[in-house]
């Protein structure tokens, strides 16, 4: 089957789309809303302009496709504190035939996008001609990130494999990433075939703040003490006699007298009383002490089992982390000599 016959029935009825489109002269009623800005509004009306469809077809030719495609971002701030971004695809689009297009992402503010223009001139138009133009501009300008313990993991596997004709896939995590993948064929039966596919991506000041989260363990603190000191003590005491006042003795044979001791009486002392005394114990305490970084901002972008077996045109971008621009462009342009 010649290329053109396989074409046919897609291109010609994105022409008559874009012909309608072209008939209404190019009228931009999109004013950008949702493009970002921080608020969700891009206003349009500062974005960048792309080429009118009249200028991109060039008036006169016989089929003509245009994908234009504008996004913009900026004055947005992103704060991330323990925050995981998790971005994978797997086991898709696997045997596909055709034109596929696939994008996921995980994060904020990440710019995505597949375009494809297709275009055919039959051949009974010796003079005719096929245009097809994708364009893309991606604008990322005056945005913040702060990561703090953050995870960004992106991870294609098992992906686009056995198929056949375009593939496009589109897989980030993280922050402000850009990702494009464009397609342009044109066939013409005519004397000229054109293709162009472009993608324009920008970025400036951005900021990104990287930072890991600091970890404490407890230990126990011990330690002892010891005191000394001494004491003094004086007085007096009355001492009392326990013979309740007898006295001893009794008549003698020749003491005429009352014999005796002539009853006991209290006596009084003094003393003295010195000493020493020591006092000794334990301490403890619990201080929380610096033990490294508690996950740090990690980014894993990986991609395993992807694209095997595919015949045709197949971009894969896969982005991990911030601010990444990623593109994959294809233009193809065939004209009478090699498609008839």
């Amino acid at each position: 089957m010649k290329p053109t016959m396989a074409l046919k029935p897609l291109v010609f009825a994105l022409a008559a789309v874009m012909a309608i489109a072209a008939q209404a002269g190019g009228r931009d009623d999109d004013h950008g809303h949702g493009n970002g800005h921080g608020n969700g509004h891009g206003h349009g009306n500062h974005d960048p302009k792309g080429p009118t469809l009249e200028e991109l077809l060039q008036i006169g030719a016989g089929a003509g496709a245009a994908v234009i495609d504008v996004q913009s971002s900026s004055g947005n701030l992103v704060g991330n504190q323990g925050t995981k971004n998790d971005a994978s695809v797997s086991n898709s689009a696997n045997g596909t035939n055709g034109n596929v297009g696939m994008n996921n992402t995980a994060g904020d503010g990440n710019q995505q996008d597949n375009a494809a223009a297709l275009a055919t001139a039959d051949e009974s138009f010796i003079f005719g001609s096929a245009v097809a133009v994708s364009s893309a501009t991606q604008t990322n300008t005056n945005n913040a990130v702060a990561n703090y313990s953050t995870t960004n993991t992106a991870s294609l596997n098992n992906v686009g494999n056995g198929g056949s004709g375009n593939i496009g896939v589109n897989n980030s995590a993280g922050n402000f990433n850009q990702q494009k993948n464009n397609l342009a064929i044109a066939v013409s039966g005519g004397r000229v075939a054109n293709a162009a596919a472009a993608a324009n991506q920008s970025s400036s000041g951005l900021t990104v703040a990287n930072n890991g989260v600091q970890t404490y363990k407890k230990d126990t603190l011990t330690g002892t003490f010891a005191a000394a000191g001494a004491f003094y003590a004086e007085g007096t005491a009355k001492i009392q006699d326990d013979d309740h006042g007898h006295g001893g003795g009794g008549y003698g044979n020749n003491d005429r007298g009352h014999g005796g001791n002539g009853g006991g009486k209290d006596q009084k002392a003094t003393f003295e009383a010195l000493g020493v005394f020591g006092l000794a114990g334990v301490t403890t305490q619990q201080v929380m002490t610096p033990d490294g970084w508690k996950n740090p901002v990690t980014n894993n972008a990986t991609i395993s089992n992807v694209g095997n077996n595919f015949s045709g045109n197949a971009g894969y971008n896969n982005a991990a982390g911030v601010g990444n621009q990623q593109s994959n462009s294809l233009s193809i342009a065939a004209g009478c000599k090699a498609c008839m």
